[in-house]
């Protein structure tokens, strides 16, 4: 087997892929609200928020690669009522996001709803439940060639077997989640929550039964994610944690984020942030990022150095597969401010 196939296949293991069941993920969690909690809708100071996130990995682990590994994500979200609900707030959102696994594709589309409940007087603590619908499609690129390789029959035919599976698949599905934070104190905020994926284990694999439907239940995925944010004069810490399984697969990433508020004129807000974080058995994580008045513009990179990034470059003799996200955030301010403004405490690296 050649060595392109070993990371071919190394690297659907790195991600967590499969043909059958997909889970995408983002080492900037925070930077796809949308996509990590539905209860993060609308959980935002400001009228509108628009988000948009990009990774690609894998791309250097040899020479002249022609598989891409990439997902691109754009959504946007409202923070209404904030004037009439008092220290409560109700959220809208939309989302779209494309993934590209060397001839595998998907697409999801999805809406979300979120409230925001105040639970005190002076709006320091709030609980937010979220409810999400996703539309999914599923297909193979019918222009992707598969090595031979892969396949044990060297008679092997890849138009025979692309003829049988590039029927796009479509599915819908249901996301749902929760969100607590609390300022314990002015320089203190806490936050976690949950989110519940898949509820309706929908189907979207290329394996179908006699009536042409497919087979395999997406299997249920849970969320967990957490951290603080200490602000301490110029000087902001935002450590975190994430933990995510599906069927019998786990991921758990947990690191800190090192932000300083640069001195600026009037009411105009400059903060700057690095970070350092690790995905637990698979790759060190660098993070930077810039809050720029209304903008927060940031970037990962991931180095597989050690578990299966490591396994692969002693196996293979590639170099250690690697990863980059950039994104950017736009919060939209009201028009006209309104009277009463909820505070909502938005997460962020």
């Amino acid at each position: 087997m050649k060595p392109r196939i070993l990371i071919f296949l190394a690297c659907l293991m790195l991600i967590g892929t499969k043909l059958s069941a997909q889970d995408i993920h983002f080492s900037q969690y925070y930077a796809s609200p949308l996509t990590l909690n539905p209860a993060l809708t609308g959980k935002f100071n400001g009228l509108w928020r628009v988000n948009s996130i990009y990774r690609d990995q894998f791309r250097n682990a040899v020479n002249q690669n022609p598989t891409t590994y990439m997902t691109p994500s754009l959504s946007v979200d409202f923070s209404l009522l904030k004037n009439k609900l008092k220290t409560d707030a109700l959220g809208v959102g939309a989302v779209v996001l494309f993934d590209k696994v060397g001839g595998l594709q998907t697409m999801k589309a999805g809406v979300s709803l979120a409230y925001h409940k105040g639970l005190d007087k002076n709006n320091k603590y709030h609980l937010s439940l979220g409810l999400q619908g996703i539309y999914g499609n599923r297909n193979i690129d019918p222009d992707f060639t598969f090595e031979e390789e892969l396949i044990a029959n060297p008679t092997f035919q890849d138009d025979q077997f692309l003829a049988s599976i590039t029927k796009p698949v479509n599915s819908v599905d249901m996301n749902a989640g929760f969100l607590f934070d609390g300022q314990f104190t002015d320089w203190m905020t806490f936050y976690g929550g949950y989110s519940f994926m898949n509820i309706l284990r929908h189907k979207d694999d290329f394996i179908a039964d006699n009536n042409g439907n497919p087979q395999f239940e997406t299997p249920f995925r849970h969320v967990a994610h957490a951290g603080f944010e200490f602000e301490v004069k110029k000087l902001v810490i935002i450590p975190g944690a994430l933990y995510q399984t599906t069927a019998q697969t786990k991921e758990i990433n947990f690191g800190s984020t090192f932000g300083y508020k640069l001195p600026n004129k009037k009411e105009k807000s400059t903060t700057v942030f690095l970070g350092a974080w690790y995905r637990w058995d698979v790759a060190l994580i660098a993070k930077a990022g810039v809050d720029f008045e209304n903008f927060r513009i940031t970037g990962a990179y991931d180095l597989g150095i050690v578990g299966l990034g490591k396994d692969l470059q002693n196996d293979t003799g590639a170099r250690m597969p690697n990863a980059f996200e950039f994104a950017i955030s736009y919060f939209g301010p009201y028009g006209t401010p309104p009277t009463t403004d909820t505070y909502l405490f938005n997460p962020r690296f």
